[in-house]
């Protein structure tokens, strides 16, 4: 117990220290996008932290435990994704520069219009929103894991680590704090890896790539491949990025860092269904750390993984607040001169407390996760469209409002998986065909 609150109050020091250090001649635009001027080898890691969360671990692990080392379909697809993402991100930093713009509504507000930035930021908030809750809910799992205390305080207690530093210099404390999570990630994962593997006798059956079926390796290879170049979040980091050499660098060193980081959670998983082959699938990121590392390596590891599982929640919710904060500023008078520091402030903290309290009574982490995975993938014939073609407003409102009714419908009838969880982009993308046809498309200059 004393090595695990040793290494915890250590992590919670660093996190805090970021957040002062940041927070020293803090500018309005240092705190809401960084000045601008995120260069170097922080480029590559806060691409690559987005995959190093909470979300993406218990999911793929749960995935892992399921079908085997096939799971590793989600993270070859957003390999392929943030290659994709490359391709175009040159052409949204010069135009989100141009427009001075610090949000992806922002940017669609700019280009097609105010009921359409208004639609992309429901779209992004609710996205973000399940984001974050899973995020909680496996943080606050994790913690109570570590120490004798109750799923209810553990999850206060990461709402409470996430405000110490996100409220004291914003986005700066994202991007900083995201080179500590890639590095712990690495560390954490690397570490227990090499030590599963070497005690631990994984049939070969389990590194069959064929096991997921052929309908939920596409489903993943779409969710991944098209779903990063809707992520808001990459997009922030696109606006924040220093120019186009930076961001693309970084983009080539975060394809490396996500595919060797899920070949070692892969032998996390498929460890754990060795030693404990009976329990929900959802358990199993948590079962593993808890149950098979030696004393010192164990502690190491959990609190490792807390620091994991909890740190996208900073980004999460500095892009939800940031939303908020520059759609008052575009839509009412009553905001144009109020700072946008003091706005984004009080948007993270209601945003925390609005995510502790569901995370606290909803736990469903997999229909969490396809509800937002199928959000994100719905904004993506939009916004590809938007590279090659003048999409006309109307037909993207009415195609992302079919969007999102074809996804509520599958929630509520709990018919959410990998292979559904697709129906949203063919819902959008023909939709908005239709639309467009009815007003005549007009074709841009590429």
């Amino acid at each position: 117990m004393e090595l695990s609150i040793l290494f915890f109050l250590l992590y919670i020091a660093i996190v805090v220290v970021i957040g002062i250090v940041s927070s020293k001649k803090e500018t309005e635009d240092g705190f809401m996008i960084a000045e601008r001027k995120v260069e170097g080898v922080q480029v590559a890691a806060t691409m690559s932290a987005a995959f190093f969360d909470g979300f993406f671990l218990a999911v793929y692990i749960a995935y892992v435990y399921q079908y085997g080392f096939s799971a590793i379909w989600l993270f070859i697809g957003l390999a392929l994704g943030l290659l994709l993402l490359k391709k175009y991100a040159g052409r949204i930093k010069q135009k989100a520069d141009e427009l001075k713009v610090y949000s992806m509504p922002e940017y669609f507000f700019r280009v097609l219009g105010k009921k359409n930035g208004l639609m992309f930021s429901f779209f992004l908030v609710l996205q973000f929103f399940l984001v974050l809750i899973v995020n909680l809910i496996i943080s606050g799992k994790v913690l109570a894991a570590i120490f004798p205390i109750s799923y209810f305080l553990a999850v206060l207690i990461g709402g409470a680590i996430v405000l110490s530093y996100l409220l004291l210099a914003g986005f700066k404390a994202v991007v900083r704090t995201d080179f500590f999570q890639v590095v712990i990630g690495l560390v954490m994962t690397l570490s227990v890896g090499i030590f599963l593997l070497g005690r631990t006798h994984i049939p070969v059956a389990e590194f069959n790539l064929g096991t997921l079926g052929v309908g939920n390796t596409v489903g993943f290879l779409i969710l991944g491949g098209l779903g990063l170049i809707v992520a808001p979040d990459l997009w922030q980091r696109i606006f924040a990025t220093k120019d186009e050499q930076n961001l693309r660098r970084g983009l080539n060193y975060s394809v490396f860092i996500i595919l060797v980081f899920a070949v070692i959670v892969s032998i996390v998983g498929l460890a754990t269904k060795q030693y404990f082959p009976n329990i929900l699938p959802e358990d199993a990121l948590v079962t593993g750390f808890s149950n098979l590392l030696p004393f010192g390596l164990k502690e190491f590891g959990m609190v490792l993984l807390y620091a994991v599982a909890l740190s996208s929640s900073d980004t999460v919710t500095f892009v939800v607040s940031s939303i908020f904060t520059r759609d008052l500023k575009n839509y009412t008078e009553k905001y144009s001169e109020t700072s946008m520091k003091k706005l984004t402030r009080f948007f993270i903290i209601t945003f925390i407390v609005l995510a502790l309290f569901v995370a606290i009574y909803y736990q469903d982490i997999m229909t969490l996760g396809f509800s937002l995975a199928s959000l994100n993938l719905a904004l993506f014939p939009v916004v590809f469209g938007s590279f090659y073609w003048k999409l006309k407003p109307q037909a993207v409102f009415w195609s992302l409002v079919l969007g999102f009714l074809s996804i509520l419908a599958l929630f509520v009838t709990g018919s959410l998986n990998p292979e559904s969880a697709v129906i949203s982009l063919p819902v959008v993308l023909f939709s908005l065909f239709i639309f467009q046809k009815l007003f005549r498309m007009e074709p841009m200059a590429v």
